[in-house]
């Protein structure tokens, strides 16, 4: 069955799709047909709802509710994910697309002091979002992270979000780091991870985060591309769970 991301519905018995977007991706890119199944669900719990076409006509879809089903999609550790702005559009895009279908909860991009200029305009945010929606869509997750944009990170406003949370920056091997084995993640609530530039965050930026007691980790004598340690970070966490 096909999923569509719903938001700020209610769900009712019948459901009358007529926004234009949502019309068009059912009849003209699923080509959906009366008595098809669909499942929609709203970004806010790990629910699908399960409905049935009754009715198609050309500015609508009509659609009887049968039943709720619950998931275990998600894990029960939230993972945010802090990563330096991509100085390509082609690399910002893979990053969201896998993030979102392996189930980060939250993506901020930041410009690092060893950020290239890169001018990201409005129509091309969209699309990005876009790109998430349409991932966790496919993928079979439920929750939709928000795509944000920050000139820069302010530390001690992260730190106060969440108490029980922990966190980490990805850096390259030197003095005074840890491998993830050697951080019980799953004794958070929260895990926020900040990513840098392939060619590393700066002294001060490193400074700036070993005085908030964030902890630096590496991954042995490789250096993986940006679009790589976010995954290789959540599917390590994810088998951690016990």
């Amino acid at each position: 069955m096909q999923r569509i991301y719903l938001p700020h519905s209610k769900f009712s018995e019948i459901l009358e799709i007529t926004d234009k977007e949502i019309y068009h991706q059912l009849t003209r890119v699923m080509r959906a047909r009366l008595e098809e199944q669909v499942i929609f669900f709203d970004g806010k719990n790990n629910q699908d709802i399960v409905y049935r076409i009754i009715h198609i006509d050309k500015k609508s879809v009509s659609l009887k509710r049968e039943e709720s089903i619950e998931k275990s999609s998600e894990l029960p550790l939230e993972i945010s994910l802090y990563q330096w702005l991509p100085n390509k559009l082609s690399k910002l895009e893979t990053i969201v697309q896998k993030c979102c279908e392996i189930g980060y909860r939250n993506i901020v991009f930041f410009i690092a002091d060893h950020s290239q200029k890169f001018v990201l305009w409005e129509s091309k945010k969209q699309r990005i979002q876009k790109i998430a929606i349409e991932a966790v869509e496919q993928s079979g997750g439920n929750y939709v992270p928000e795509i944000q944009y920050r000139d820069a990170l302010v530390i001690s406003e992260i730190l106060r979000q969440n108490a029980d949370s922990c966190h980490i920056f990805c850096h390259t091997q030197s003095e005074h780091s840890l491998t993830l084995r050697d951080i019980s993640f799953w004794e958070h609530a929260y895990v926020n991870i900040f990513v840098g530039p392939e060619w590393g965050f700066s002294q001060w930026e490193v400074t700036i985060f070993e005085e908030n007691n964030i902890q630096k980790i590496n991954f042995w004598e490789r250096i993986l591309r940006c679009e790589t340690v976010a995954p290789a970070v959540w599917f390590y966490i994810s088998q951690q769970k016990k």
